[in-house]
């Protein structure tokens, strides 16, 4: 039996309107780890979609008081309840600003399919939640990201004490899990002295039958892992960070101390969230 988009979408999609300012969008994003946000009209038919990298060229660009209809990606790519899994994990792996899949029937947005869907193992889902869907209410949804101050990567990236990271030897399985459970797009592979040896991501490991990739799938993150990663000092300013993910689309970027050893991860999520320090008296 072919596996559908209707067995691992989520439905009840949290949605955001043309007319919303940006300002609350941002805050759902956030607040909730969500990369993107479908935008839906009165009469729930998908309109556009934002994502994170949107609102950080917005703030970027000095439109931060925007509504979401200006800024938001229009026609953004969907499928159907009906598109085969093997079709939908290709593109969702192969077009690299696709995280999340809007799922439309008749104009209508009725679930997503994201990566972090693909990944869980399916034995994770009852047989009712394969059949109907996956619930519309997640219980085990990451607490917010804490807000922090400052000016450079290393004042607001999220430090490597409350990272999760992988070795070589982690188990592909395990890696999986752990993006699809904590809604994260790379961990840090990283040795014992916490200098960085690449990155695991979730196009590293996405289910992908039609790229035409033979043998069997790795089972070691240092089989599947991305050597040779960007990364940042921890002095580099943030707006500068900002225009090398909007330029290069980096969802999150490594942040190395002055000794080469990986001290945190900077994410989007946590430019969208970073408070200026209070001005100098």
């Amino acid at each position: 039996m072919v596996a559908r988009a209707s067995s691992v979408m989520t439905r009840g999609v949290v949605t955001v309107s043309p007319g919303a300012p940006l300002e609350d969008a941002r805050a759902l994003l956030t607040g909730n780890r969500f990369s993107a946000l479908p935008v839906v009209d009165g009469g729930h038919r998908l309109v556009g979609i934002l994502t994170t990298l949107d609102v950080l060229r917005a703030e970027v660009d000095g439109h931060a008081g925007a509504q979401v209809g200006e800024i938001m990606t229009r026609e953004p790519m969907t499928m159907s309840p009906d598109a085969p899994l093997t079709i939908l994990a290709h593109r969702l792996r192969h077009y690299g600003e696709k995280r999340v899949m809007p799922i439309v029937e008749r104009g209508l947005l009725v679930g997503i399919v994201t990566r972090g869907d693909l990944l869980r193992p399916s034995d994770d889902r009852s047989f009712l939640d394969r059949l109907l869907g996956s619930d519309p209410v997640d219980l085990d949804v990451p607490p917010p990201d804490e807000s922090r101050v400052g000016t450079t990567a290393g004042e607001v990236m999220t430090p490597v004490a409350d990272l999760v990271v992988a070795t070589p030897a982690t188990p592909v399985r395990s890696a999986a899990t752990w993006l699809s459970v904590n809604r994260l797009s790379c961990l840090p592979v990283l040795d014992d002295d916490n200098h960085l040896l690449g990155v695991i991501s979730e196009a590293d490991l996405m289910p992908d039958r039609l790229s035409g990739r033979r043998g069997p799938p790795p089972t070691r993150v240092g089989d599947a892992m991305t050597t040779g990663p960007t990364a940042v000092r921890h002095d580099v300013p943030i707006v500068k960070v900002a225009r090398a993910m909007i330029n290069h689309r980096f969802r999150s970027l490594p942040v190395l101390d002055d000794d080469g050893h990986v001290v945190g991860m900077v994410s989007r999520g946590d430019l969208l969230r970073a408070e200026s320090p209070p001005p100098k008296e």
